[in-house]
């Protein structure tokens, strides 16, 4: 089987953008649980800067408290989904591992942190990140495969992104990024001759 693909900039899907939403972690009431709803908020409808930055302190604030350390991951995981909402990619990258130092359980975190790191051009450390969600089974699993193809397929393993589009396409039928990227490729099944 040999792939063919046109020459095109993949799409990526990143886990806190609106239209493919972010896995908010639920961290309670109080400040936590305000971060918890913005970053819901911001996974919805793309928030006023003013809001947005208005958020993050009100996570910054919910860490410094008393919390428990399963709180403490979840409200790291809400303020890197404002943080990368934000463009403020490092700090969000820097929350992500943050919080699965305190829980590795946090497939949405290896699935955000994944995202950033393929927006960053981190393809090694995207794929691993990705490979981490998939094999979690994150929710949003089909974002986990469409961004770990775009890894693979920027670092030139055609066929593992193309299998990856296609495991996306599977999960989420509707999911239009995956179509329009298998869109581009070309599969030529041809019989080895013997000889």
């Amino acid at each position: 089987m040999k792939l063919v693909f046109a020459a095109a900039t993949a799409a990526l899907v990143f886990a806190a953008a609106p239209s493919h939403a972010a896995s908010i972690l639920s961290a309670g009431v109080s400040q936590a649980g305000s971060c918890a709803e913005a970053a819901a908020a911001s996974a919805r409808t793309a928030m006023p800067d003013r809001r947005l930055y208005r958020a993050i302190a009100g996570c910054t604030a919910a860490l410094k408290g008393d919390i428990s350390q399963t709180t403490r991951a979840a409200t790291l995981v809400n303020r890197g989904i404002l943080e990368a909402a934000a463009k403020r990619n490092t700090d969000a990258i820097a929350d992500y591992t943050v919080a699965l130092s305190l829980d590795g359980s946090l497939s949405q975190a290896y699935l955000n942190r994944g995202s950033l790191y393929l927006a960053e051009g981190r393809y090694a450390e995207a794929r691993a990140d990705l490979d981490r969600a998939v094999a979690m089974n994150v929710p949003n699993l089909h974002v986990a495969y469409f961004n770990r193809a775009g890894a693979e397929e920027a670092s030139g393993n055609i066929m593992a992104a193309y299998g990856d589009y296609l495991r996306a396409q599977a999960i989420a039928p509707d999911f239009k990024p995956a179509q329009e990227e298998l869109e581009r490729f070309h599969v030529e099944r041809r019989v080895a001759s013997r000889g």
